[in-house]
């Protein structure tokens, strides 16, 4: 006797609408597959102290383990990013130059989605906003977070000088804030004194100094007070400065010695300065050709070059510039002290530094020390230093001809103009970086070239 299939057999008619949601979800008890997930991160911003550590942390919503995922932290672009960890291990090789050596993968609770990214040393460059981004095979997602770097300065410093006729002279300067600090004058009553305040900020650190000065009777105050505060905190750096009688010969005295030690330190700078640019050692090499863009001219003394008007058909050699118009010295420095020169001429606009040897010649990389790249240019007439934000340089005239000086074992790179011996801008360097290599960048076809000596 034939057998029938039974009413078991078949697929109960109320759980079709079921079957398709599970379909649709990509949950089918049994398949394996993750369902879609969200990363969430802080809804506030995270705060940090400059020279401290700071977590940025993400988790995964619903609860699922990231263990086998790829999990990204980058700033604005996915590549070169802040730290990467792949099922289990961290990826340096696709880290950016900035954040080498300064960051540490926390996997606790990894298993349960949540994971977290700490930044060592915290530096003013860090501030503003990351992304964190999990992948596993088949789902990506991310989430926004925003870090918010503060530096409070050092303590308010007070020089007070007196004149002949009474008139107190006063400056107060503090260094080491972030973001850019408030300078408040005030007498021992309370009252506010009108004063007038530059502000500057660092180059390479993005750490502001301040310099307030105000001029008032002797007589209408007693004494002075000068306070310094960054909008972050409420709380306010103050010292304070007991005025004497300025008849009194001690007052005079100590006001004199204040002279005198402005007068000697001046003095010792400018004498360090002039020594300095007489006998540090130069070393003169050739620029490498293999980095060369295909829209650079290397002259046969591979030294001088200049911009063509149509690429040439060159090796696509590895470290070969491709998307800049740059090119590389030779040889990196890994440690010492070098000296070299740049003729610049009357060229319209132009870059020069140093570059980290890891610097990928590839991509068009953002010329800044969070890149890897200490630098000063001429463009639209300015000369800056190539930072975040740039920050405007002012020598005495254009410059022609330019001195730089590689000290790595005070971690510093300074830049001087040639014909007028005058500073331009310093650097200072990470000694976390191995070596540095000479970086130079035309971007208009003029017909004198750039040449090192």
């Amino acid at each position: 006797m034939a057998k029938t299939c039974g009413r078991d057999a078949f697929w109960p008619i109320g759980s079709v609408p079921l079957l398709l949601l599970h379909l649709l979800s990509g949950t089918i008890p049994g398949n394996g597959r993750k369902a879609d997930f969200k990363v969430l991160g802080p809804s506030e911003p995270v705060w940090a102290m400059v020279g401290g550590n700071v977590d940025l942390p993400c988790y995964l919503s619903p609860e699922i383990s990231a263990e086998d995922m790829e999990l990204r932290w980058y700033r604005d672009q996915p590549s070169p990013a802040v730290h990467v960890h792949r099922k289990g291990k961290d990826v340096p090789e696709e880290q950016m130059a900035l954040y080498q050596g300064r960051t540490t993968f926390l996997k606790d609770g990894v298993a349960q989605g949540r994971a977290s990214v700490r930044i060592h040393n915290v530096i003013t460059f860090d501030n503003g906003m990351f992304h964190c981004q999990f992948n596993d095979s088949t789902v990506s997602a991310e989430a926004t977070l925003w870090l918010r770097v503060a530096g409070l300065g050092s303590e308010p410093r007070i020089q007070v000088q007196v004149d002949q006729d009474g008139v107190v002279q006063a400056e107060c300067t503090s260094a080491g804030w972030y973001p850019e600090p408030q300078v408040e004058w005030r007498d021992f009553q309370g009252q506010t004194l009108h004063s007038e305040t530059n502000i500057s900020v660092s180059p390479t650190t993005g750490l502001w100094a301040v310099a307030s000065s105000l001029t008032v009777p002797s007589k209408a105050v007693s004494g002075l007070a000068c306070s310094v505060s960054s909008p972050p905190f409420p709380e306010k750096k103050v010292s304070r400065y007991q005025l004497s009688d300025p008849a009194s010969g001690l007052f005079l005295s100590i006001a004199w010695k204040i002279v005198l030690s402005l007068f000697l330190a001046a003095a010792v700078l400018v004498a360090a300065i002039t020594c300095l640019l007489r006998k540090h050692p130069r070393v003169i090499t050739p620029l490498y050709p293999d980095t060369a863009s295909s829209k650079l001219f290397l002259f046969m003394d591979g030294k001088s070059v200049i911009q063509l008007i149509f690429s040439r058909k060159l090796p696509n050699d590895l470290g070969r510039f491709v998307s800049d118009t740059c090119v590389l010295d030779w040889e990196p420095f890994p440690s010492g002290r070098h000296s070299w020169e740049v003729e610049v001429g009357r060229r319209k606009v132009w870059i020069l530094g140093m570059c980290v040897e890891s610097l990928d010649q590839k991509a068009r990389v953002p010329k800044s020390p969070q890149h890897g790249i200490w630098a000063v240019e001429l463009y639209k007439k300015e000369h800056q230093a190539r930072t975040f934000p740039r920050v405007r340089l002012h020598p005495p005239q254009p410059l022609y001809r330019v001195r730089v000086l590689l000290d790595c074992d005070a971690d510093t790179l300074t830049f001087y103009s040639v014909d007028d011996r005058c500073l331009i801008c310093t650097f200072s360097v990470p000694s976390c970086f191995v070596s540095l290599q000479p970086f130079f960048c035309l971007w208009t076809r003029d017909p004198s070239p750039l040449t090192m000596y």
